[in-house]
């Protein structure tokens, strides 16, 4: 595990100067038994491939994962994932290891994509002075936008919702189903489609302008 770890984290990742309509996306989301990071566990992975803003549906994983441990009951209502749900679930050790196999050397986009890292890390026990590779947050760049745009009207604070089924009905993006990791990678892919045409009209067109204002 540490001699594959540590291969991945040698590996060259896409050039800051490359634009982004020309990179390789892993758009991932995860479920989580709960939002405290001292204690959370994986209940399940959700990953799309995305070539620029093409969304490549064939490349896809989905990951249930068996925590070892409760699931809070009150978390049951948000992802549905019950008990008997992940009783026969992989080992988290494993799916993760197959997400950054998927990952390879393509840059990770998410919606508040530090909670899934911070759980992913977790899982592989990286050390805290090695980093996955560079990562988007769909939430960042659209705050970013809307607060460029708001200084023109010139309106100092943005004060709007940023959770990811708010944005899908700004952008007129279809929901069928929240709080599932595939189908939020998948909107959240959708999402990341709309948020290019506007950040390159806005002078964001590299991965290095992209991780300047909306690194995860």
């Amino acid at each position: 595990m540490r001699d594959w770890l540590s291969s991945l984290l040698r590996k060259p990742h896409a050039a800051n100067s490359a634009p982004l309509d020309s990179l390789r996306y892993v758009v991932l989301d995860t479920e989580l038994t709960s939002l405290d990071p001292r204690s959370n566990r994986l209940l399940s992975i959700g990953a799309i491939a995305m070539e620029g803003a093409k969304i490549r549906l064939g490349e896809q994983i989905y990951k249930i994962i068996n925590p070892g441990t409760a699931i809070p009951v009150e978390t049951i209502v948000v992802h549905g994932l019950r008990p008997a749900d992940v009783e026969h679930g992989c080992d988290s050790g494993e799916a993760v290891r197959e997400l950054f196999d998927f990952i390879g050397d393509s840059v990770i986009v998410g919606h508040f994509v530090h909670i899934d890292l911070q759980v992913l890390r977790k899982e592989l026990q990286w050390a805290a002075r090695r980093l996955p590779p560079p990562a988007i947050d769909t939430a960042r760049a659209h705050y970013w936008l809307a607060a460029n745009e708001a200084r023109k009207r010139g309106v100092e604070d943005v004060n709007e919702p940023l959770d990811l089924a708010t944005l899908a009905v700004r952008y007129h993006l279809q929901v069928e189903e929240i709080h599932h990791a595939l189908h939020d990678a998948f909107l959240t892919a959708q999402l990341w489609q709309r948020l290019l045409p506007r950040l390159a009209e806005c002078g964001v067109t590299t991965l290095k302008d992209a991780l300047r204002i909306a690194r995860g």
